[in-house]
């Protein structure tokens, strides 16, 4: 059997359809979903500064727009089955890597929607805050109390490594700058994460410790795969390999969808949260 690299690439994109639009999505709204039913309003009114009818509505339209997503990648897939020619998009006539990345972008969108939600519920948290008794934590927070050592050297060995290697390189030197831009804005966010005001007025001390750790390790993650994606980039200069390309781009965006909002949702289980922050009468931290 010959090996095929459209077909490969055919199937990592059902798999980036499923993974980014369907997978995970759907596992964050049955977590929305489990929080509000076990965490109502009646029992923890801190929870909510809005009335819960607009979180359920959010819920729904979150759901629509990745069903919607989700039907455009399946109109993609079809499309470059049987409508596109590839040789018109990209000078080597194979699948061109524009299509899962400018897919994947989209994909992303919800995401960053759901961020910048939670940005303006804590704020709402805040003004709706009036609780006088609060207790403060006074321990010193180090890098290495929240992400692996190793780990830490692995993604700060290998960017270095990488960005070096990349300056001496023929026509490396914009991936390069990429790669900075991209770990450095990752450094920042950790920097934020670990020194910065904490967001939520309700969240005790060990909850915000677990978001602090699994942010940090997430950030490792997502910056060893960036790394990696800039060598395949640098081969395939070298041994001409643009039959790949869409696959490992494909392959590149299911990776930091997994390993940055899967990963946070597989760390910061529901079960191990402390709600009792939310009730009323309890202290703010």
């Amino acid at each position: 059997m010959s090996f095929s690299p459209d077909a490969v690439f055919y199937l990592l994109f059902v798999s980036q359809i499923f993974v980014i639009s369907y997978y995970l999505p759907e596992r964050l709204l049955r977590r929305m979903r489990q929080v509000t039913e076990l965490y109502p309003p009646s029992t923890h009114p801190k929870l909510y500064p809005r009335p819960v009818e607009y979180y359920k509505i959010g819920q729904s339209i979150y759901r629509f727009v990745n069903r919607a997503i989700l039907a455009l990648g399946i109109l993609i897939l079809v499309s470059l089955l049987f409508l596109v020619d590839h040789s018109t998009f990209a000078d080597d006539g194979y699948i061109s890597e524009a299509w899962p990345a400018a897919y994947a972008m989209i994909q992303l969108l919800p995401i960053l929607a759901v961020e910048m939600f939670e940005f303006s519920q804590f704020k709402q948290m805040r003004k709706a805050n009036t609780d006088t008794s609060r207790s403060a934590e006074l321990v010193r927070r180090r890098l290495f109390d929240f992400v692996s050592p190793r780990l830490f050297a692995v993604a700060a060995v290998f960017f270095g490594i990488v960005f070096v290697f990349s300056l001496f390189g023929e026509g490396t030197l914009g991936l390069a700058l990429w790669l900075a831009i991209g770990n450095l804005f990752l450094a920042s966010v950790g920097a934020w994460n670990l020194y910065g005001r904490k967001l939520n007025p309700h969240q005790d001390h060990a909850d915000r410790a677990r978001h602090i750790s699994a942010s940090l390790t997430s950030m490792c993650y997502v910056s060893i795969v960036m790394s990696a994606f800039y060598v395949f980039s640098y081969f395939d200069r070298i041994y001409d390999i643009d039959y790949l390309d869409a696959s490992l781009m494909s392959i590149y965006f299911q990776l930091i969808a997994m390993l940055s909002v899967g990963h946070m949702m597989r760390t910061l289980k529901i079960e191990d949260i402390n709600f009792d922050v939310y009730r009323n009468g309890a202290p703010a931290t």
